[in-house]
C-alpha cells in the first residue's frame, strides 16, 4: 500500500513538472527579461529628445556654379556698355580686322557719273605741266586730288577716328614715307572718304601719283568709281600697273 502510494505521488510530481515546463514554453512573452526589456524601451522613447531637422545647406558646387555665372553676366554687361561708347580712336590692327571683314561695296560714284583719271606723274604741277603741253583738256575744267594732301587733312581733322593711326604712322616713318606705310585699303577708303565728301557728279577729276599697286587700282574701281584713263610717263611704261591698264586700253604713255 505505502508502496503505491509513493509511486502516484512521483508520478504527481513528475506530471506537475511536466505541466509547469509547458507552460513556461507557452508564454515566454512574460519572461522577466523580458519585462524588463521592454519596460526600458518604453522609457527612452519617452525621454529621449527629438533631434533637429537636417538642414539642407548649399554644397560647394552649386555655390561655385552661381558664381560663374555672375561673372558671365557682369563681364557680358560691361561689353554692352563699352559697346555703346563713342569710339574715336582706331588701332592698326582693328582697322586691318574691319577691312578684312568688309564685303564688297557698292561703288561711292556710279560708272558715268565722274570722270576720274589716274596720273603716274609724281605731283598735281608735273600732271598740269604735260597736260598744257599736249593740249587735250582744258585745264579749268580739271581738279587734282593729291592723296598725299587728303591724308594730311584727315591727321590734322581732330577727333577723326584716324588721327591717333596716321599721326603714329607719320612719327615713326615721317612725312616722306609714311603714306607708303598705311594699312592695306586704308589709303583708298580715305580717297573714297573725301572725294565723296567734296565732289559730285559730272567732276572731272585726276588723281595724281596714283596708284601704287594694282591692289589700289583694282581697290579704288570697285568701292570709288572707274576710272577712264591713266597717264603713264614713259619711264613707267613696264611697269605692271601699265601693263594691266594696257590690256583694257585706258594706258595713256606721255
Amino acid at each position: 500500500m505505502l508502496r503505491l502510494l509513493g509511486r502516484n505521488v512521483s508520478t504527481s510530481s513528475r506530471h506537475c513538472s511536466y505541466l509547469l515546463g509547458g507552460l513556461q514554453k507557452q508564454l515566454p512573452l512574460f519572461s522577466p527579461p523580458l519585462l524588463r526589456a521592454r519596460y526600458l524601451s518604453s522609457t527612452n522613447s519617452t525621454t529621449k529628445p527629438n533631434k533637429p531637422a537636417k538642414i539642407d545647406a548649399p554644397g560647394f558646387k552649386k555655390i561655385f556654379l552661381v558664381a560663374i555665372i555672375g561673372t558671365v553676366i557682369f563681364v557680358k554687361t560691361v561689353k554692352s556698355l563699352d559697346k555703346n561708347k563713342p569710339k574715336t580712336t582706331l588701332s592698326e590692327e582693328e582697322f586691318e580686322n574691319v577691312v578684312k571683314g568688309l564685303k564688297r561695296r557698292v561703288a561711292i560714284f556710279p560708272q558715268g557719273k565722274v570722270d576720274i583719271r589716274f596720273s603716274l606723274l609724281s605731283s598735281i604741277n608735273e600732271t598740269e605741266d604735260v597736260l598744257r603741253k599736249s593740249q587735250d583738256d582744258d585745264l579749268s575744267k580739271l581738279q587734282f586730288v593729291d592723296p598725299a594732301n587728303v591724308i594730311d587733312y584727315y591727321r590734322a581733322l581732330k577727333n577723326d577716328r584716324y588721327e591717333a593711326l596716321l599721326n603714329e604712322y607719320y612719327d615713326k616713318y615721317g612725312h616722306d614715307t609714311y603714306i607708303d606705310k598705311l594699312p592695306t585699303g586704308m589709303l583708298v577708303m580715305l580717297l573714297g572718304r573725301y572725294m565723296k565728301d567734296n565732289y559730285k557728279a559730272g567732276d572731272r577729276l585726276i588723281v595724281v601719283n596714283f596708284p601704287h599697286s594694282i591692289s589700289d587700282a583694282t581697290k579704288f574701281e570697285n568701292e570709288v568709281s572707274i576710272v577712264s584713263k591713266i597717264l603713264v610717263p614713259r619711264k613707267l611704261k613696264g611697269s605692271d600697273i601699265c601693263k594691266y591698264y594696257e590690256t583694257v586700253g585706258k594706258a595713256d604713255i606721255i
